[in-house]
């Protein structure tokens, strides 16, 4: 009987170990547009190629995309974007490209990086009310995308507290009030930088608590439940690299902090781009997560094109 056992045991163990070799079809890449266009600045757009999973990642100049006609359509005027480099770009712009990919300003202006963008004087920036429409043209292929720019909402208050059932009395969260406008399709992103920097007795003492804009998987929401209310938020601090030093403050803001907190309103199609791609983002690696795709409203292309005002406020962070 025990050996009946051990065979049957072995059986199912040498059972599960049979190699499954998947044969996976190979793609064609697509041109991802990763465009917008801000309240009262000139807009940008980043082209490159889309690549497989398992491909083996090119140097830096050779992701993006040169050499494309790149169009945007306000009131029946079309203007044509330059091809430029990073540090012809106004300062607001190359302040966002440094934010977007993390890297220093000044790095960032002399990056091997062709943006599409205007230099100099021009009557295309973002107003309040507009629709944009972006024409891209590459070898054979027309992409096509639209967005609106829907007035910016302000945050009502923003301010710091520790909560009553803290265990410390340095930590707390931060809470926001905003109003959504009585339109239905109003949508909101959300981003927050430490602009303070750490004290003398820290292993980072000196640098600034986070140099950029952080955003948190889960940043951007729509008005289909709140609709025309006044919105209450509690917002914690999203994880930083800088975390694993001081993990007793992960999620918190601490006492002595200055935060930005800024909200970002945005049209629907953006909300819907950006939230797919975070709960893709947030799915690596977990082996039972749904399979998401990426929602993209550009047509023959990948990624989002899309207006949005800001509101950012400071918060200093005392009891």
């Amino acid at each position: 009987m025990l050996v009946a056992i051990i065979v049957v045991t072995a059986s199912v163990i040498y059972g599960c170990n049979k190699i499954i070799d998947v044969d996976l079809p190979d793609a064609e890449p697509m041109l991802v547009v990763e465009g917008t266009i801000k309240e009262g600045e000139k807009p940008m757009v980043l082209l490159s190629n889309s690549m497989g999973y398992f491909d083996q990642i090119p140097d830096f100049q050779e992701i993006f995309v040169s050499g494309a006609s790149v169009f945007v359509t306000v009131d029946s005027v079309e203007y044509q974007l330059e091809e430029t480099i990073p540090a012809l770009l106004d300062p607001a712009l190359l302040l966002k490209l440094s934010d977007q990919f993390k890297v220093d300003p000044f790095e960032m202006a002399f990056a091997p990086l062709p943006v599409y963008s205007i230099v100099g004087p021009t009557d295309l920036i973002g107003v309040s009310g507009k629709t944009y429409d972006l024409r891209i043209e590459h070898d054979s292929l027309i992409a096509t995308a639209s967005t609106t720019l829907f007035p910016t909402v302000p945050l009502d208050d923003s301010y710091f507290y520790i909560t009553e059932t803290s265990t410390t009395d340095s930590l707390g969260i931060i809470n926001i009030v905003y109003t959504d406008p009585v339109e239905l399709g109003n949508c909101y992103r959300i981003a927050s930088r430490r602009t303070n920097q750490y004290p003398d007795w820290h292993e980072l003492a000196g640098e600034v608590k986070d140099p950029y804009f952080v955003y948190p998987l889960g940043s951007a929401w729509d008005d289909m439940i709140l609709n025309g209310a006044t919105y209450d938020l509690a917002y914690i601090r999203y994880p930083s690299e800088n975390d694993q030093l001081d993990s007793l403050e992960q999620g918190l803001w601490k006492l002595g902090d200055t935060v930005l907190v800024k909200l970002e309103t945005i049209d629907y199609n953006a909300f819907e781009s950006i939230l797919s791609y975070e709960t893709a983002a947030s799915a690596q690696g977990n082996p039972f997560a749904s399979p998401t795709n990426v929602i993209s409203h550009i047509d023959n292309a990948l990624g989002w094109w899309y207006a949005y005002g800001e509101h950012v406020d400071t918060v200093i962070c005392t009891p």
